[in-house]
C-alpha cells in the first residue's frame, strides 16, 4: 500500500493496519526451455525471477501491476486482457497464439493452472514459493475491532481463515477469484471492485465509509 493510497483510506476517517499476510521467495529453477515465442506473467512477484531472459520475446501480462513491472525490466508486454485473471489473459492468448509457438508460463507455487490448457504447448515454470506469515496474538485481537477487511489474494485469506470468529465486518477482495476464496469461508458481505486493482478497492472502500 502507497503512501498515497494510505491517506484516501484515512481520508475516509478510517484507522488503516496494513499487516503483511505472506512472503515470496525465488525458487531460483531455471526456465524449463530455452527458446520460447511468449512469456506469460499472472503476478508482478514473478518478475524479479525474470531478470535474465531474453526481452526479444512477446510478453502477456495479467494486469496494469504486472505490466508495469515488466517493463521497468525491459521487457515490452503486448497482451493485457480488460479483465485482471488468469483465465481472461489465457482465453485472449487462446487467439493470438499460433498452434507451433511455446508458452513459458511464470508463475508461483500456489497459481491456477487449469488455463494452461487452453494453448498447445505451455512450459511451466515455477518462479516463486509463497509463504505464510501467521498473525500475531495482537492482530489476531484487533480483528475484533476491524470494520473492513482488504484482501489481495486467496493467500491471504488462507492466513486469515483460523481466526474468522473474530471479525464481524466487510471484506474488499480485490478480483472475483479472492472474491471466491472469502465466499468459501465466510457468509460475511463481500466488496469488489469494478476494474481488479489497489486503487479501485480503495475507492471501494472510500466510498462505502465516507
Amino acid at each position: 500500500m502507497t503512501a498515497s493510497q494510505r491517506a484516501l483510506l484515512e481520508a475516509s476517517g478510517l484507522s488503516v493496519h496494513h499487516v503483511p499476510l505472506i512472503q515470496t521467495r525465488e525458487t531460483h529453477v531455471p526456465p524449463p526451455v530455452e527458446r520460447f515465442d511468449w512469456l506469460v506473467v499472472t503476478s508482478q512477484n514473478a518478475v524479479p525471477a525474470l531478470r535474465n531472459l531474453t526481452r526479444d520475446v512477446k510478453v502477456a501480462a495479467v494486469g496494469e501491476k504486472t505490466k508495469r513491472a515488466l517493463e521497468a525490466e525491459g521487457f515490452i508486454v503486448s497482451l493485457m486482457p480488460e479483465t485482471y485473471t488468469g483465465e481472461a489473459l489465457f482465453e485472449q492468448l487462446r487467439d493470438v497464439v499460433s498452434a507451433d509457438e511455446v508458452v513459458l508460463f511464470a508463475r508461483g507455487n500456489l497459481a491456477n493452472t487449469s488455463h494452461m490448457t487452453m494453448l498447445s504447448h505451455v512450459q511451466d515454470w515455477v518462479v516463486y514459493e509463497t509463504i505464510p506469515v501467521p498473525l500475531t496474538p495482537a492482530q489476531q485481537q484487533q480483528l475484533e475491532a476491524v470494520k473492513a477487511l482488504l484482501v489481495l489474494s486467496p493467500s491471504a485469506v488462507e492466513a486469515l481463515t483460523p481466526h474468522l470468529s473474530r471479525f464481524t465486518g466487510t471484506w474488499y477482495a480485490i478480483g472475483e477469484v479472492t472474491e471466491r476464496a472469502v465466499r468459501q469461508v465466510s457468509t460475511l458481505p463481500v466488496r469488489v471492485p469494478e476494474c481488479y486493482t489497489m486503487d479501485a478497492l480503495i475507492q471501494c472502500v472510500g466510498e462505502d465509509f465516507s
